[in-house]
């Protein structure tokens, strides 16, 4: 097996992905929750936000349910 090597840099890189997803996910919900004029669901945007986010990341890595059939067919 090769050994794959891994730095502190895409470590970090990582974290900080991870982090702006966060924050623009609940930067969205904030405000969605502000246009619906409910400020309690910023609850429920911003969780649902960030996992589309993360679903969108992953197919446009290709690396999703796309590929994933692609590869089935």
């Amino acid at each position: 097996m090769a050994k794959v090597k891994i730095t502190l840099n895409d470590v970090a890189k990582k974290h900080i992905k991870i982090i702006i997803y966060l924050i623009v996910s609940g930067v969205l919900g904030i405000a969605l929750a502000k246009l619906a004029n409910r400020p309690e669901l910023a609850m429920v945007f911003a969780p649902a936000i960030n996992y589309i986010l993360y679903i969108l990341k992953i197919e446009i890595d290709q690396e999703g349910v796309i590929k994933a059939l692609k590869n089935e067919a």
